[in-house]
């Protein structure tokens, strides 16, 4: 038998045999396709957990909304009927006041700045606090992308927006925002997207190039204009009260999984951009390059009257300090 044989027949025999169950399995939850930038962390953390626990504990994971769009998701884990979630922080911010803080627009303008302020110990103690002031423990904070906008004419400048139905997350900021460039923003759920853009409910929506690639969005808004209004992350949080009831050991090693796949996942995220916009160009794509001053402009003097209590305050120059 050749070694390429051996080694085929070999594999197969450790798949033929019956995988023993872990004591804990973790259904964690998102909206993006399966083996899309998000997904592709929570499947690392799912194979550190593993080995941090001597295969105890893992990970089952639900791509693609089929569990449910994110606010169902977060209402999920918060009701205990879903272990893990990992959403849009723009959706959990709805949930956990201080997370308003990175929603707002061009305050991390590349994926380096996000890790940098994450990684500061005050800032993350402060989010792991507002979490759990909110019922949440937080286990990570991916990175969702830069985000930009996707249109079905191209977009070079505010003007062209003006008046264009923009679909936004569900989150008052992005609403705000878009409202502020002139745009009429119409929030919808991301599951509804292609179906909006396909039938003309929206003109177009902003969106990072993973998701408008992942999603195939392209097909119905063929034109992107990169402006990265917006430094997108992802948070992967699980039920406050059962975190606190699993044993020491499977809490330490579910933080340091999901830490460790994010710092990982963040620099992938950086790393897939510009091959995505090479993609992109050979499938069609037009991409335009807006100068985002007047942008800018437009958002900044919200920022103000975005944060509203100290705490987010506090959040947000912690964030901010070099």
């Amino acid at each position: 038998m050749t070694f390429a044989r051996y080694a085929f027949a070999a594999a197969f025999a450790c798949l033929s045999l019956p995988a023993l169950a872990a004591d804990y399995t973790f259904k964690v939850a998102h909206t993006n396709a399966a083996d899309e930038v998000q997904d592709k962390g929570l499947q690392l953390m799912r194979d550190l957990l593993e080995k941090k626990t001597d295969g105890r504990a893992t990970l089952e994971i639900f791509p693609n909304g089929v569990l449910g769009d994110e606010a169902q998701l977060v209402e999920g884990v918060l009701l205990g009927t879903l272990d893990m979630g990992m959403t849009a922080n723009s959706t959990l911010s709805n949930y956990v006041a201080d997370y308003r803080v990175f929603d707002l627009p061009f305050l991390l303008t590349s994926i380096e700045a996000l890790s940098t302020a994450v990684e500061k110990d005050d800032v993350y103690e402060k989010m792991e606090a507002a979490a759990n002031g909110s019922g949440f423990e937080l286990i990570g904070v991916f990175a969702s992308g830069i985000r930009h906008i996707m249109t079905k004419k191209p977009v070079s400048d505010i003007a062209d927006i003006a008046d264009l139905k923009i679909r936004t997350m569900q989150n008052p900021i992005h609403v705000d925002a878009f409202t502020a460039f002139g745009a009429n923003p119409t929030p919808l759920a991301y599951s509804e997207l292609y179906g909006a853009l396909q039938s003309g409910v929206v003109d177009g929506a902003e969106g990072a190039a993973t998701n408008y690639t992942g999603q195939k969005l392209y097909e119905v808004a063929p034109d992107f204009a990169l402006l990265g209004w917006l430094n997108m992350t992802s948070v992967v949080f699980v039920n406050a009260g059962k975190f606190a009831a699993l044993p020491e050991d499977i809490r330490v090693a579910l933080k340091e999984s999901g830490e460790e796949a994010a710092a990982w996942q963040r620099t992938y995220v950086d790393e897939q951009e510009k091959p995505l916009l090479d993609a992109l160009v050979e499938k069609g794509v037009k991409i335009t390059q807006p100068d985002p001053a007047p942008f800018r402009t437009a958002v900044t003097p919200l920022w103000d009257q975005m944060l509203e209590t100290d705490s987010q305050r506090a959040l947000f120059e912690a964030v901010s300090a070099e």
